[in-house]
């Protein structure tokens, strides 16, 4: 049995959600965005960050450790290859990206004035690296230059949809990754957990 502790806008807990999908996993999604949800997340995690899972009753924490005991159960599944250290690495700068972004967005909502703190202009200026870096590295529209879809292309994906979702960056300014975007949109491990309003 495995429980997903998280919200359906998380970019993170999608990619859990979209994982286990594309694996045939079935899971169950413990909304967290409720004071139920978010008392089961605080009795289970020391640290209340979404995604949590309990993965036949054991807790496991982070999007990418829980991928990886996802991935475990099926390690024939195409997703479930190696990741070259290009995937790795754009794995790594997409994550730089949407934390900032992601700072920035929950700060703006407690009245942060962006334009009154150095440090939530330096988390606009690392995302806008981040991500002309990637445009760069999506030279075939794939990241690492396998034909297969992939880890890479997930968290790109997921991180593009949330950034156009909650209006936190100009996605749409790439068109290398607004392509990677729409590939993965046929899919229907995407298609059945975009965000909704």
């Amino acid at each position: 049995m495995i429980r997903i502790y998280g919200t359906t806008t998380s970019p993170y807990v999608r990619r859990v959600r979209i994982v286990a999908h594309e694996l045939g996993l079935p899971i169950t999604l413990v909304d967290t965005s409720g004071d139920q949800g978010q008392a089961e997340l605080r009795d289970c995690s020391p640290i209340w960050k979404v995604p949590a899972a309990s993965v036949d009753g054991e807790l496991v924490l982070d999007s990418r450790v829980i991928t990886e005991v996802l991935l475990g159960r099926a390690p024939d599944a195409p997703l479930a290859r190696p990741l070259s250290i290009a995937e790795r690495n754009a794995i790594t700068v997409i994550d730089g990206a949407l934390d900032s972004l992601i700072n920035r967005f929950y700060l703006a909502r407690d009245g942060v004035d962006a334009q009154r703190a150095p440090y939530l202009h330096k988390q606009r200026e690392r995302a806008e690296s981040a991500m002309r870096w990637i445009e760069e590295q999506l030279g075939d529209g794939r990241l690492g230059g396998d034909e297969r879809f992939g880890l890479a292309e997930l968290a790109l994906a997921t991180t593009a949809d949330w950034m156009r979702f909650r209006g936190t960056y100009p996605v749409d300014d790439h068109p290398g990754i607004i392509a990677c975007l729409e590939r993965c949109h046929q899919r229907e491990s995407f298609a059945s957990t975009r965000p909704q309003a």
